[in-house]
């Protein structure tokens, strides 16, 4: 007997080695599945322990990576999925450096789930699934979980008009057993005579007009693809491509951004352009949904994690350069912060990168850059925030794009100037801009 205990302990020791070597995230499910084969009490007595032993290692060593990097790990009761999430060392400046998205001027619709309560459907949205609102582990903000096998369709119900931008966050979390992962769908309805939250639509999205890029998770790459249509009828097709890049958005937020004028359609993921094509779409209707569908697999669901989040749909996309040199002035709500801090996201780099641009082309234009908050929180505290905030995009256009310091000048007004009723996500969301003022 005791020698089996000792054997035991031994190949238990290498099991948990190599987990730990392949991954984290997995070492507890492959104590799981050890435990489960081996009915020896003795035995079992061990491995509650080294379970327990590995439990506290593997918190203890998440925590530690998340105070380094400045986050707040989730208590375990609000783990979405059975491993946490974890960041991967992705340069942003590298991944953004070439970005030149910029957002629409006007928010329409925005939702980032803050006042949904979790283990619901968001208010508005419409299913055929099980999708929830979830907590994830070392990730801020609430985000809707994909069901397998299920539609989503916004809350929105107004039309985008012609010249709009989209934009979203998502996660994948999927514990890859060597099988193909569901395939993951977003994408744009114009609806038509029907609701944009119409039933219909989660059966064929579908209407006047179309389109949706399919992302297909493998576990070392993925493929992706674009198709639109009119009505019923295939208008463009760009066929799936194999990319490693793919294996880089997991286990992180990867940013997703959309801009349709007109006929054009481009879109990024993560700072790279993935598809520019000047006749993606058809002409006629207005695109008024925004959809997400993920299909079925041999996966258990508690395997999947596909996320959502933080999504912004704004109108206009008049370029910096002509809202400046008509107007004397620009307001974006492109420039994005860490939520109640001043550390700008990569996402907001292309923004930044186009009033570098303008200020180095004209040598003797000088800017104030005025920062402004939502009111949530108490005024002296956004009023300093936003000092900090404009303060912080200074910084940038100084020491990455060399911009002469004393040709910026910085000023915050906090909650004062609201542009938009702070009721609503779409008007907090408006409040929360950057203005740039020729002096």
């Amino acid at each position: 007997m005791e020698k089996i205990v000792i054997w035991t302990r031994i190949m238990l020791v290498f099991a948990v080695q190599s987990a730990c070597v392949i991954s984290p995230l997995y070492s507890q499910g492959i104590l799981k599945k050890v435990k489960g084969r081996i009915e020896n009490t003795a035995v079992n007595k061990i491995l509650n322990e080294t379970d327990k032993a590995v439990s506290k290692g593997i918190d203890k060593a998440i925590e530690s990576t998340s105070s380094a990097n400045g986050q707040e790990t989730v208590a375990d009761d609000k783990r979405t999925s059975g491993t946490p999430i974890e960041s991967q060392n992705i340069d942003p400046l590298q991944s953004y450096s070439k970005y030149d998205f910029i957002p629409g001027d006007s928010v329409l619709y925005a939702a980032n789930f803050a006042d949904d309560p979790i283990g619901e459907l968001p208010s508005g949205w419409n299913s055929n699934g099980s999708s929830v609102i979830v907590n994830l582990n070392n990730i801020e903000g609430k985000w809707l979980r994909m069901a397998q096998r299920s539609v989503v369709l916004s809350s929105n119900e107004q039309g985008f008009g012609q010249d709009f931008s989209v934009e979203f966050d998502m996660v994948f979390d999927i514990d890859f057993q060597g099988w193909m992962a569901p395939e993951f769908r977003f994408g744009l309805i114009a609806s038509g005579e029907q609701s944009p939250t119409s039933n219909k639509l989660l059966n064929e999205q579908n209407g006047d007009k179309s389109f949706y890029v399919n992302i297909s998770p493998h576990a070392n790459s993925g493929t992706f693809s674009l198709d639109s249509y009119e009505k019923y009828i295939r208008y463009f097709n760009s066929p799936a491509k194999n990319d490693k890049k793919i294996e880089t958005w997991y286990g992180r937020i990867a940013h997703v951004a959309i801009q349709v004028q007109k006929e054009r359609l481009r879109i990024w993921i993560d700072g790279d352009k993935l598809y520019d094509a000047p006749k993606g779409i058809a002409k006629n209707g207005e695109f008024n949904q925004l959809f997400f569908k993920l299909a079925s697999s041999p996966y258990k669901d508690e395997q999947i994690g596909i996320y959502v989040s933080n999504v912004k749909i704004a109108k206009g996309l008049t370029p910096p350069r002509q809202h400046l040199l008509q107007n004397g002035s620009f307001t974006t709500t492109g420039i994005l912060f860490d939520t109640r801090a001043s550390r700008i996201k990569p996402q907001s780099f292309g923004v930044i990168k186009s009033v570098a641009d303008l200020l180095q082309e004209n040598q003797q234009l000088r800017l104030q850059i005025v920062g402004h908050t939502d009111n949530v929180g108490d005024d002296k505290t956004n009023l300093t925030l936003s000092e900090q905030r404009a303060a912080a995009v200074k910084e940038i256009l100084v020491s990455t794009h060399s911009i002469a310091a004393d040709r910026l000048e910085t000023l915050g007004k906090g909650e004062a100037v609201p542009v938009s009723p702070n009721d609503s996500e779409a008007g907090r969301t408006q409040n929360r801009r950057v203005e740039f003022i020729a002096l």
